[in-house]
Order: structure tokens, then C-alpha cells, then sequence
């Protein structure tokens, strides 16, 4: 990845004499959880608790080049290269798993018995970005001009966890249960296991795409973008623990009979994760926006209003589920912060965008 990243910034830096040149650098963040607020979510379930099924988290880092192609006056478009780094984190369960959880963390009793059904998906990799912009078509047919974008993101992942778990835990207590497990990771995490499997596993590789269109005429502008179209990851040898367990017997038992059967080995391993699909409707005179945004279960709504002022634009949005905030953003720098709460830390919804760029 290095050599290619290299290749490819020094063909852009030789072919820049007569463009026009970016460098920038960016942080996102969009995180989300219902049951527990984000920072419980991860330091333990001590918070204020509801029905929830579901916690996301999208975190990513970018220094970027881009340099516009032009060709006997004419633009060709503008492409971007750029160095990053990614934290995926997604999962999605039944509410009665989350009751589960609560009651194992806070040392509770369970009302009746409770489904275990559990899917989590979760990466941590270093990537490299190759995108394009086409430039600005005409469409006098329809009054109006367009044009698209893509992107080729290349990773190299290496802390990761993807889990199964599917079956049933007998209340009143939190130690009878019974459950399918398909376990893959680099670090053994799961507590029902005490002997932690210690396996030596390699770093990954991975690519996702990026496509999006816009649209656009005198009062109005609507953009499409999927976000990791195709996406596979891939791990030539990572920790797989396939088994059922079960403590004791009973009404939606999985297993058989009562302990472990399964087994744990070093295997290579292919992952993948939902896409990212984001719309945007604005017209523009009145500078007035709606946002929509779906990653597999996890949906929101939002509407902006935005202000040009002497020190750039000012912006106030809203989003369900509950996200209030703010933007600022001049020819170079931008900053956005969204939540439900003035207390972070108590925070089920946070959106988080900061950028600068330099241009010439």
C-alpha cells in the first residue's frame, strides 16, 4: 500500500503544474446506541437503560490530495488520493439479548427467559483512497447538469471481532443458557469461554467502493452516495471458534446436551459489511435541506437550514432519531457537531465532521 500511495502522489505532484491543487484533512464521526449511552456502550452498561437493538459506530480519518485534470482549458475532473484510518463498529441484536446483557453487567435477575440473538461486526484498519470527479455535464434536454464521483478504498485491517450467537437464556438468573456461537477475531473476547484462545493471527486486507451522482439547476441540487458498494475483507489466518454451549436444558434449547461442543481453529477468514446509502434535497435559494441516511437497520431523517454570513456559513440541523446541532463552514475549514444531549457522556447519538484544506 505504501508504494502505491507513493507512485500514484508523485504522478499527481508531476502533473500539477497547471491545475488546481487541495490538500485537506478530515475527521467523521457518526456513532449511535439505543439501549445504553456511547460511552457505557463501551466501558460497561452502568448508565440509564431502555429497549434498544442496536449500537453503530463510524469513525474516520483522511489527509487527502486532489488535483483537477484539465486539457486544453477544459476540465476532465478532479481525483483525490488519500492516507487514512477507519474504526467500524456494528451491532445488531434482539431486545431481549440486551436485557440479558444489562442483567449480566448490573448482577440482576431476568424477568422470564430471553432470546440470545446477536450479530457483530467490527474492524479497525489503516486505508488508502483513490477517487474521482467527473466534471459538471450539461443536460439541456432537461435544464439541468450533473456528474458523479467513485472511490476505491483499500485497507489493511488488523484488530477485527465478527460474531454470531443465536439462542436462549433460562431467567431467573444469567448463568443458564444455550447457544450457537460462530466466533471469528484476532483477540478471543467471548466471557462465556474461560480458557482464552492465544492464537498468533496475521493482518488483513480489504477494498470497498464509493459511488455517488448529483444533480443540480438553478434552485435545486440533489446528491446520492452508497458507501462501501462491494466491500470484502480478508484475514489469511485469524482465530475461528465454532460451538454450542449450554448450562442447562430447557424450553428453545439449541444444543443437544449440556456443555461444550465445538471446536476452535487458525483459518483464514472473509468478512463484509453493510453499505452506506445517504441522500440530500436542497434548494438552494432558500438554502434549505433534507438529509436521509440508511446503513442496514440504522435509518435517520434530518432537515437543515443554513446561513451565509460575513464569516462563512452557519448551519442548524435535526435529525431523528434525536440529534440537534450545529456547522460553520469558510473556503477552509468546516466544523459540524451533532448530539442528543449537552452531556457527551450521556450521549445515545453523536455526528461529529471537522475539516481543513488549503488550496491553490
Amino acid at each position: 500500500m505504501r508504494i502505491i500511495s507513493g507512485i500514484f502522489l508523485l504522478f499527481l505532484l508531476m502533473a500539477t503544474a497547471h491545475s488546481q491543487n487541495e490538500i485537506d484533512a478530515s475527521i467523521s464521526i457518526l456513532a449511535s446506541s439505543e439501549p445504553v449511552p456511547l460511552n457505557d456502550m463501551v466501558n460497561g452498561w452502568d448508565g440509564d437503560y431502555k429497549k434498544g437493538e442496536l449500537a453503530f459506530t463510524d469513525a474516520t480519518w483522511q489527509m487527502g490530495f486532489t488535483t483537477s485534470i484539465d486539457y486544453k482549458e477544459n476540465s476532465l475532473g478532479k481525483v483525490r488520493v488519500a492516507r487514512g484510518y477507519r474504526i467500524y463498529y456494528y451491532l445488531k441484536f434482539h431486545e431481549d439479548t440486551a436485557d440479558y446483557y444489562r442483567a449480566q453487567e448490573q448482577k440482576t435477575e431476568l424477568n422470564g427467559n430471553k432470546i440470545l440473538d446477536l450479530e457483530v461486526k467490527h474492524f479497525e484498519a489503516p486505508s488508502i483512497s483513490f477517487s474521482y470527479t467527473s466534471p459538471t455535464l450539461d443536460l439541456p434536454l432537461y435544464k439541468v447538469k450533473s456528474g458523479f464521483n467513485v472511490a476505491t478504498n483499500l485497507y489493511r485491517p488488523g484488530h477485527m471481532q465478527f460474531a454470531k450467537v443465536k439462542g436462549v437464556a433460562f431467567g431467573p438468573g444469567t448463568s443458564a443458557f444455550s447457544a450457537d456461537i460462530d466466533y471469528r477475531y484476532d483477540q478471543f473476547k467471548l466471557p462465556w469461554l474461560e480458557d482464552e484462545k492465544g492464537y498468533e493471527t496475521t493482518k488483513g486486507e480489504g477494498y470497498s467502493f464509493d459511488l455517488g451522482i448529483f444533480i443540480y439547476q438553478e434552485d435545486w441540487y440533489f446528491g446520492f452516495d452508497a458507501k462501501d458498494v462491494l466491500t470484502q475483507l480478508y484475514w489469511e489466518s485469524a482465530g475461528v471458534t465454532v460451538a454450542c454451549l449450554q448450562t442447562e436444558s430447557g424450553e428453545g434449547a439449541v444444543c443437544e446436551d449440556n456443555g461444550g461442543n465445538g471446536r476452535s481453529d487458525l483459518k483464514s477468514v472473509v468478512e463484509t459489511i453493510p453499505v452506506s446509502f445517504s441522500g440530500v434535497l436542497k434548494h438552494k435559494g432558500y438554502d434549505l435541506s433534507l438529509h436521509a441516511f440508511q446503513h442496514d437497520t440504522f435509518k435517520r431523517l434530518g432537515i437543515e437550514k443554513g446561513f451565509k454570513t460575513e464569516l462563512g456559513r452557519f448551519a442548524l440541523f435535526l435529525y431523528h432519531p434525536r440529534l440537534l446541532g450545529a456547522s460553520w463552514q469558510t473556503d477552509y475549514f468546516n466544523v459540524q457537531i451533532g448530539a442528543d444531549t449537552l452531556e457527551f457522556s450521556t450521549a445515545r447519538n453523536i455526528q461529529l465532521n471537522m475539516g481543513v484544506n488549503w488550496h491553490w
